[in-house]
């Protein structure tokens, strides 16, 4: 068991599976380790860990847990359906019973049995978060398995979400005994940081970075010893040549005549922490997401001679115009209330025909909101149904997207030949004739939008715009919040930041801002 797991935490899930009977449903929280990196079962339970990522579909979820609990030993077979599955526990389960009652040890079952030479059967799920997208929406009979089938076995949900966003919205599932997984203490961290170098600095290097990440956020052990190992380069890169170069993997300047040690003083220390405050600031942001790969960040934050200190931009997004179009439409879905899509994003016909986007004044400066009101932002997105994302896309695209040649309106500069015929009669008045030539531009201005509106209408009702939808949840950019199996009400959810949508729009030309109701408020 690593030492960064509470020893509280660990000895109240021993204690709860140790003894019989067990609790029929456990819910552990942590937030702040890894689900690699959780209490061990005891080894008196015979364990079922499933993955929800890896197990992802009901097929997959279910025959796991059957093929975990048999080891292969026994042919369990497949199941789709919780009835199927709910018949092959109940037959394995009597088989085990009948086999280890002729006294046939199965597994180490009859040396690690509890008080009462029971064995006690555990179906641990990690990422219990995604039960509702593997099962639907009745995922929670998962938390009564043991009510049932009337097998004994206790079923374990792990998370990092706190039990109360994901319990069901129609309270189905009984009450869970909560254990919660306490987050690592500075010297538990020092503990696993402090053996990956012997270098003097380095317990100092370690002092700097905790006391700057700690404060902001608590990841995982993992997390912190991947920003040790990006940032512990740029904190020595200016070193001068000193004993212990050979820790850092570099060659004395003479072989013959090894330098002295490294004399540790105050500007020192003050020098180095300044070289990597920018570093740090930087890794904070981009190196815990994994928006850049510490390799590329080291690489990129080295100082050097003349060198410029700038973090590489992300490739851009090799997109179809219309899947640009699109993903800047669920962003704004995603970050912006459903009451202000009329406002942000309708259109009418303005002076000389011209189409404009309704709705209110604007102003720049993303983020602005009352006081007192957490920004949307730092909510992160929100679910939006299919119907309004097309509504959405269907205006941006018509308002911004390249037009043909033909459908390109004209605002005055243009004379048809009917226009020109009109000029050499001459017969007509001067103010007749303006408003005459306004009309029919006017007419074929709107027949034109017209023509132009059809096409846009067409290209959403064809099937490589639909195929558009399954490509961009694939490429991790949209997210269906709604179970897979659903036709109607789709949900869904846009995944890209706010760098990437404004990049997004101003390679389309499009001010984001304007169409953001927090930009504008």
């Amino acid at each position: 068991m690593s030492s960064s797991i509470g020893s509280s935490s660990s000895s109240t899930l021993q204690t709860l599976l140790s003894h019989a009977p067990a609790p029929q449903f456990i819910y552990l929280h942590h937030p702040h380790h890894p689900s690699t990196q959780l209490p061990p079962i005891p080894e008196s339970c015979h364990v079922a860990r499933i993955d929800t990522v890896e197990y992802h579909t009901p097929r997959l979820l279910l025959s796991g847990i059957l093929n975990k609990f048999s080891g292969g030993a026994d042919d369990v077979g497949e199941v789709n359906t919780w009835d199927g599955f709910s018949l092959k526990l109940r037959e394995w389960w009597s088989v085990r019973k009948n086999r280890k009652g002729k006294g046939k040890a199965i597994g180490n079952s009859e040396v690690n049995g509890n008080a009462r030479g029971e064995e006690m059967l555990v179906v641990m799920i990690t990422k219990a978060e995604r039960l509702r997208l593997v099962l639907g929406n009745g995922w929670t009979v998962i938390t009564r398995l043991s009510e049932l089938t009337g097998v004994p076995c206790t079923v374990l949900l792990t998370s990092t979400a706190p039990w109360d966003h994901v319990r069901p919205h129609r309270a189905d599932a009984p009450e869970p005994i909560h254990v919660y997984l306490a987050p690592p203490t500075r010297e538990d961290i020092l503990a696993e940081l402090l053996p990956g170098s012997s270098h003097p600095l380095f317990p100092r290097f370690l002092d700097l970075l905790l006391s700057t990440v700690l404060p902001l956020v608590t990841p995982p052990i993992s997390e912190l010893h991947y920003l040790a190992q990006s940032l512990w380069p740029i904190y020595t890169s200016t070193l001068p040549p000193h004993l212990e170069m050979t820790e850092l993997r570099l060659a004395f300047p003479d072989p013959e005549n090894p330098p002295e040690p490294l004399n540790v003083t105050l500007k020192l220390l003050t020098d180095l922490k300044h070289q990597l405050s920018l570093s740090l600031a930087a890794a904070i942001e981009n190196l815990i997401p994994r928006q850049l790969g510490g390799f590329e960040f080291t690489q990129a934050m080295t100082p050097g001679p003349g060198k410029a200190r700038i973090l590489p931009k992300p490739p851009s997004l090799e997109l179809p115009l219309a899947a640009r179009f699109l993903l800047i439409g669920g962003y704004c879905a995603s970050y912006n209330p459903a009451k202000s899509d009329v406002r942000l994003f309708g259109r009418g016909a303005g002076v000389g025909g011209k189409r404009k986007k309704g709705g209110g004044t604007r102003r720049a400066g993303y983020g602005r909101t009352r006081i007192g009101k957490v920004p949307q932002r730092l909510l992160g997105p929100k679910p939006f149904p299919l119907d309004r994302l097309l509504a959405i896309f269907g205006s941006i695209y018509a308002e911004h997207a390249p037009r043909p040649q033909d459908l390109q309106a004209t605002y005055g500069g243009e004379s048809s030949s009917d226009e020109e015929t009109d000029e050499l009669d001459g017969w007509l008045p001067i103010v007749a004739e303006q408003a005459a030539k306004a009309e029919r531009r006017t007419k074929r201005d709107r027949e034109r939008e017209e023509k132009w509106d059809e096409e846009v209408e067409a290209l959403m009702m064809s099937v490589k715009f639909w195929g558009m939808i399954p490509e961009l949840e694939a490429q991790g950019l949209l997210k269906r919040v709604s179970p897979p199996d659903r036709l109607d009400n789709v949900m869904l959810r846009c995944e890209i930041d706010y760098e990437t949508a404004k990049t997004l729009a101003k390679d389309l030309k499009i001010t984001l801002d304007e169409y953001l109701y927090e930009a504008i408020m």
